[in-house]
């Protein structure tokens, strides 16, 4: 019996939902699987396709090339639809084949099947090397799906999506619909790339159609791309006829900062001479109050000097970037979605959280666009150096009357984040995060600018509106000057901070985090800087190794703090009862029995302001014999608040012991307690607190 071997696309479809039909009506399920024959055959034959075989209510075809199986899939398609009878779903893959006695045998035929079952009803899924192979065809339009274990494949592979007339994601030319935002503009986001960063393995592709998901996920508007699948780098638009777009997002790899390619002049450029006369301007007013560009650089690849240079000149600004690269000594590549399921170096960034972050930006972009669509945008607040307190202006809610508050102005403190070595980018956006939730305003908030004297600049323009500083280090020493490559940025950065902690009179912090997790192949020259930091740790200073953001954080806050010291007017008691308004109604019970014996001061704190509160626990606490933390279904709150507040009033060196009570109902409480020095920590039944309190307290008086 003959064989040959051939390289071929193969072809599975199925019928959707037919064993579900062929037992609720047999006959009408024969009819189907007739009509379906009289679709498939003559399209099979005009794409030069073989007809292999019936599977049940499938069909398997194959084909000398992959356009044909795919053209085939589409018309197959496009005639199921026409008949109103029933939808596929189609797979295809290619590869080297074994044809023997009128039927087809190899790993490609197993693959193919695979990915059929995987595809959704009226969908056409196809291999990640068929999808590279049609990349070249205008008429064919294929996205990243997802990665698909397939049983009986050994290795995950990424599955596309053919595109059909109903997917709304992008027109057939790549001309999105007209913007959500603004029917004024042409789309709500314009995505620009270089035709090689998306040939090779459809980079460009997946990432807009994640972005699309992820989008899709964050705003409540349905945001429209345009993304350009035209691979003739002349375009299809010219300069003067550009994609009119609200929010510009350039993929900034290795090759795209060309002066001369079509990409930067039809699109970029075009851009930049649109914004310029447009009502919106180049910049948005975000709701936070500060202004954002219209233009969110994604990286690809770390760049040459010269190329942020021209993006910065270009911009008339500061670039800002949301990178997607891949972070591993000597590689500079794309950053993928399958690369979050590979173990590395915890400093390579996740695609799923820049995906989610660049969605995020889009967001906040787009809720200012919206308000400055609907009214003349506001003018730019006056600038006004912070002091050193972190506290919300205005307490929202009333404090206990038998606590006096001073009032005082507080507003969120500046701080400057250091610029960091490249491997600390993404940690560094994280750590920014974390700081505004705890109440700093961050900079600078802009990339770390290329030429030495813009940086050196930018840093003492930053400094000089900050009352402290963090400096995020690694094993890494970081970009070096031109001038002098013996310093390098964040070396710098340190040491103009330190400097205004030297100026007489100041009372400027500065406060360097080398993680432990960062101290792994430590070059020789970041080696001396960290020694040189260790040696020279003065007043206001402070070096720590906490093992994660959160928890310097919450040191920062208490050394920034400790000015606020005599703000509030609190007085010495026995029994200081701190509850949540959640529990209200049961704290009072047990303080009502409490205070017939003991001089007791309450706090009850309610859900807005919880900083402000905090801060007058922290005074009245070392006023009190003993502090207690009450709970009843507010336990989600009373954990975070002792353990910051046990910090503030010196953890083990406290000088007023702490009791942390809970109800045992619900039960979910008996899990919550908290274990540390001049900390007790019990979860009993309501009726045995007061009688447990006043234990407590006989015992530590």
């Amino acid at each position: 019996m003959s064989q040959s071997r051939k390289l071929s696309a193969i072809m599975f479809t199925d019928i959707v939902g037919y064993t579900a039909l062929m037992g609720n009506n047999e006959q009408k399920a024969f009819d189907l699987l007739r009509l379906n024959r009289e679709i498939h055959k003559p399209v099979i034959e005009a794409f030069g396709g073989q007809w292999i075989k019936e599977l049940g209510d499938g069909v398997m075809a194959s084909f000398p090339s992959v356009s044909n199986a795919v053209y085939a899939a589409l018309k197959i398609t496009e005639a199921c639809k026409e008949k109103n009878a029933f939808e596929l779903r189609i797979g295809i893959h290619q590869g080297e084949v074994i044809f023997e006695a009128g039927d087809v045998f190899g790993d490609v035929v197993n693959i193919a099947a695979r990915i059929q079952t995987a595809a959704p009803p009226g969908g056409i899924f196809v291999s990640e090397s068929v999808h590279r192979d049609i990349s070249n065809k205008h008429d064919i339009r294929s996205v990243f799906a997802r990665v698909e274990s397939l049983k009986n494949v050994k290795e995950p592979i990424s599955v596309f999506r053919i595109l059909t007339e109903k997917d709304e994601f992008v027109s057939p030319q790549g001309k999105a619909r007209q913007a959500t935002l603004s029917p004024d503009y042409d789309s709500d986001i314009h995505v620009s790339f270089r035709l090689n960063d998306n040939k090779y393995d459809g980079w460009v592709t997946e990432f807009v159609e994640k972005l699309n998901q992820e989008l899709a996920a964050t705003l409540k508007d349905k945001l429209t791309i345009y993304f350009d699948r035209n691979l003739d780098e002349t375009r299809i638009q010219s300069k003067d006829n550009p994609n009119k777009s609200l929010i510009f997002i350039p993929v900034i790899s290795q090759t795209y900062c060309d002066v001369q390619s079509p990409v930067w002049i039809n699109e970029f450029s075009a851009f930049q001479e649109l914004v310029k006369t447009d009502s919106l301007g180049t910049s948005i007013r975000l709701p936070s109050g500060i202004y954002s560009s219209r233009v969110i650089p994604v990286k690809i690849h770390e760049i040459d000097k010269d190329d942020v240079r021209l993006l910065e000149s270009s911009l008339a600004g500061d670039l800002r970037s949301v990178d997607f690269i891949y972070r591993e000594d000597g590689v500079n590549r794309p950053l993928r979605p399958v690369d979050d399921d590979k173990a590395g170096s915890h400093l390579r960034p996740m695609y799923r959280n820049q995906i989610n972050k660049l969605a995020n930006t889009i967001k906040e972009l787009a809720l200012g666009i919206k308000q400055q669509l609907r009214s003349a945008p506001a003018e730019t607040a006056e600038f006004v150096p912070v002091a050193r307190t972190i506290l919300p202006n205005v307490i929202a809610a009333p404090v206990s009357n038998a606590i006096k508050v001073q009032v005082i102005d507080r507003q969120r403190p500046n701080i400057f984040l250091a610029w960091t070595s490249g491997d600390l980018k993404e940690s560094r956006e994280e750590m920014a995060i974390i700081l505004q939730k705890a109440g700093f305003n961050v900079l600078p908030a802009i990339d770390c600018p290329a030429d030495d004297e813009t940086f050196k600049r930018k840093t003492a323009e930053e400094l000089e509106k900050c009352v402290c500083s963090l400096h995020m280090i690694s094993g890494e020493f970081g970009r070096r000057f031109e001038s002098d490559d013996e310093i390098s940025f964040p070396q710098y950065q340190f040491l103009q901070a330190k400097q205004k902690v030297e100026q007489p009179g100041s009372d400027f912090n500065v406060f360097i985090w080398l993680s432990p997790e960062n101290t792994a192949n430590v070059k020789p020259a970041q080696q001396q800087f960290i020694k040189y930091i260790r040696n020279n740790i003065t007043r206001n200073m402070m070096f720590s190794n906490s093992l994660g953001p959160m928890a310097l954080v919450d040191d920062m806050r208490i050394v920034i703090m400790k000015q606020d010291a005599k703000a509030y007017d609190s007085k010495d008691t026995d029994i200081f009862f701190i509850f949540n308004q959640q529990d209200e109604f049961d704290a009072q019970l047990i303080i009502d029995q409490l205070s017939m014996e003991y001089p007791v001061e309450t706090m009850n704190i309610l859900p807005e302001g919880e900083d402000a509160y905090r801060d007058i626990s922290s005074q009245q606490i070392p006023k009190s014999k003993l502090a207690v933390v009450y709970f009843k279904y507010a336990a989600d709150w009373a954990l975070p608040f002792i353990k910051q507040i046990w910090k503030q009033v010196g953890g083990a060196s406290s000088t007023t012991p702490m009791f942390l009570v809970g109800e045992d109902d619900p039960r979910s409480n008996l899990a919550r307690n908290f274990r540390a020095p001049k900390v007790i920590s019990s979860i009993i039944p309501k009726e045995a607190i007061p009688s447990e309190v006043k234990k407590v307290y006989l015992n530590v008086v």
